[in-house]
């Protein structure tokens, strides 16, 4: 059985984080820890190299602002607090990654490259003789004395501190498939509802096909019963059976059981004009183009695809010439434009999900990170009850609390050898 001081499960950002963060305090303090990441997977860090679309969205320098997070959000700003994101901007380039700030506040690595974020990280870790144990897929933690077993098909590894950094349910293809809550379960934590968030939202197939590859800018809304909960404004793209786009990912998290409620996505295709404005242009455009097709009116104003789909819904399928409208019909096409919903049929599943939502509770770890139900256990990044926004965020919650567990475990250890005069 190989030993090692710290053990930590899961290669993605947390976990890369955590082992990082333990080897550079104990140097700090002029020790060496036995360090190793344990990976599941051939290499570590695949679903880090497919975040921001390949680019790597590090941090965001909004990401002190607890109201772009959720979960356990209060205990949550206590971690993202000690470690801002200057702190992980800092934290990178002390280990040789400059970066870059883009719209809306958002940091990426300079090269734009999320290779080039993986690649650092894995050189520091070589240069600081951290293992990467990969293809070791840990399938429980036993008490063992002096520490703990990650017990694994391909062999047992012992340590005497255990960092549980290995994800939630979201984009299972990378690794993440939810084993790592019961990890935790013999030790009695607790895990709240998962479900997937920053997902695209389901609809009918036969509403949004003919709209396949379209692209919008929009206000996006979610309603329950005709209730506005919560409303956003980005780009909207269509797919073959959901509606998609950053927007509609930020409305994905209100879509849970709908308790026999109406659940619409309602888009403002034209948020700058009002229904009054968009009435007196149909019908100047109709006075003007009378031996059109109706759907012709809406080309100076929408997508050519998107008009023909919004005319059909204002009018109920039925072509009509742009001279025949009723003052009834354009007052539709205006209402239509203003308010074009769709009805919700869920979320699509854990394999198109970027984040999971809910988790571990952090009532069930101290201020450091460690298990309140068992000492020398820490957990770090998604498999803990909070997630955020897109635009950084999710990541800047996995380095600070990767940054925080790992820290937390080497500083037991060296106090430990401080106590003993070692």
């Amino acid at each position: 059985m190989k030993q090692y001081d710290i053990a930590v499960i899961g290669g993605g950002a947390s976990g890369l984080a955590a082992a990082l963060a333990a080897a550079e305090r104990a140097r700090q303090a002029g020790k060496q820890l036995k360090i190793a990441v344990l990976e599941k997977n051939p290499r570590v860090g695949k679903k880090l190299l497919i975040t921001g679309n390949g680019r790597c969205n590090i941090t965001n320098l909004a990401a002190c602002d607890l109201a772009h997070y959720h979960g356990d959000v209060k205990q949550a700003g206590a971690v993202l607090k000690r470690c801002t994101p200057k702190k992980v901007i800092a934290f990178f380039r002390a280990h040789g990654l400059l970066c870059r700030e883009l719209e809306d506040g958002r940091i990426y690595p300079y090269s734009l490259q999320a290779s080039s974020v993986l690649n650092i990280i894995r050189c520091s870790l070589d240069s600081a003789c951290v293992e990467q144990v990969c293809n070791f897929p840990v399938k429980r933690i036993e008490n063992i004395p002096g520490g703990f077993a990650a017990v694994s098909e391909n062999g047992n590894v012992k340590a005497r501190r255990i960092i549980d950094a290995a994800g939630g349910k979201a984009c299972p293809q990378s690794g993440s498939n939810g084993d790592s809550f019961e990890l935790l379960r013999p030790f009695r934590h607790t895990v709240t509802e998962l479900y997937p968030a920053l997902v695209q939202i389901r609809t009918d197939a036969k509403r949004v096909r003919p709209l396949k590859g379209v692209r919008c800018m929009a206000d996006a809304s979610i309603l329950k019963d005709k209730k506005t909960l919560r409303r956003i404004k980005g780009e909207v793209q269509f797919t073959e059976r959901a509606v998609s786009g950053i927007c509609i990912f930020e409305l994905s998290r209100f879509i849970r059981k709908s308790g026999g409620k109406t659940v619409e996505i309602s888009l403002d295709l034209a948020p700058e004009y009002s229904a009054a404005a968009l009435e007196k242009f149909f019908r100047l455009q109709a006075a003007r183009f009378g031996e059109l097709p109706a759907d012709r009116l809406t080309e100076g104003l929408l997508n050519k695809s998107l008009g023909m789909e919004v005319t059909k819904y204002a009018l109920n399928g039925a072509p009509v010439p742009s001279g025949s409208l009723t003052e009834s019909d354009i007052h539709s096409m205006a209402c239509a434009v203003k308010d074009f919903r769709f009805p919700v049929q869920g979320t699509m599943p854990w394999q198109n999900a970027q984040v999971t939502a809910g988790g571990v509770p952090l009532k069930e770890t101290d201020d450091s990170l460690q298990s309140k139900c068992c000492k020398g256990i820490y957990l770090c990044g998604e498999l803990l009850n909070v997630d955020g926004d897109c635009g950084g965020f999710n990541l800047q919650w996995a380095w600070a609390s990767g940054i925080t567990a790992g820290i937390a475990a080497a500083d037991s250890l060296l106090d430990e050898w401080r106590a003993i005069g070692k």
